[in-house]
């Protein structure tokens, strides 16, 4: 079998290196510093998996994943980003970006994110488009998309559909917050925060088809760890597993 090629796009030197030595035992790994240069490599020679910075100098993440769209699929796409908002967020899922990590991120969570992508990229089955049906479900719950705690929630539930016995505490808000710059207490707070708006502002209608009420016909509150397994339940059924 040939070996899987990765193409690393990002302007920041030490972040490169550091990615392209942590995957080049196991991988072809290609850099690029600038947009413009990652677009002709990209057209060339498509690599198996892209780990792109969306806010490249020379030529934007976005804007190179939109002109190269334009001429072929593109390939397995891991985006990192400094700031997200919606229009970045709903680009990013319309191109396809199958996972989307906030910087500063650590060199580690990245690489093994682009190792379960490329491993899992045999079986369509294994590697679901998680990110447009979460977000929609999230919205759906009336979680607000300007909460820390909601990024957190995208950050969180592909981990548990990949690993459902994760440890929540132990090993989840760790997990996370090493891919968005955070502590595992922040992840914590920020995801409980989350899950309290969205339940003070619930359609009820909506909720029931999630969580059950209780004995007096309300939806109780769920806590972090019922919320996120609940949701990632959700989606490994989709699956069918």
């Amino acid at each position: 079998m040939d070996t899987l090629r990765v193409l690393i796009a990002d302007g920041m030197e030490d972040f490169r290196i550091a990615l392209a030595d942590s995957l080049k035992s196991k991988y072809q790994v290609r850099v690029s510093t600038d947009g413009r240069e990652a677009l002709q490599t990209l057209q060339a020679d498509p690599p198996d998996l892209l780990i792109i910075d969306l806010m490249l100098p020379g030529y934007d993440g976005l804007g190179l994943l939109q002109q190269s769209a334009k001429r072929q699929p593109l390939p397995i796409v891991l985006a990192t980003t400094r700031y997200l908002n919606d229009y970045i967020l709903q680009t990013a899922q319309r191109l396809g970006v199958a996972y989307l990590m906030m910087k500063p991120c650590d060199v580690r969570a990245v690489a093994a994110r682009a190792e379960d992508l490329l491993a899992q990229s045999a079986s369509p089955k294994i590697l679901p488009d998680l990110n447009a049906g979460l977000a929609s479900l999230l919205l759906s719950l009336g979680m607000p998309t300007k909460l820390r705690g909601y990024y957190c929630c995208r950050l969180a539930v592909p981990e548990l559909v990949r690993d459902p016995d994760l440890s929540i505490t132990k090993e989840l808000y760790p997990e996370v917050g090493r891919m968005g710059g955070w502590t595992a207490a922040q992840v914590e707070r920020a995801i409980r925060s989350a899950i309290q708006a969205a339940w003070t502002r619930r359609d009820d209608q909506v909720w029931r088809q999630y969580f059950s009420p209780g004995p007096d016909g309300t939806i109780p509150r769920p806590t972090n760890a019922a919320f996120l397994t609940r949701l990632a339940a959700h989606f490994l059924r989709e699956r069918g597993e």
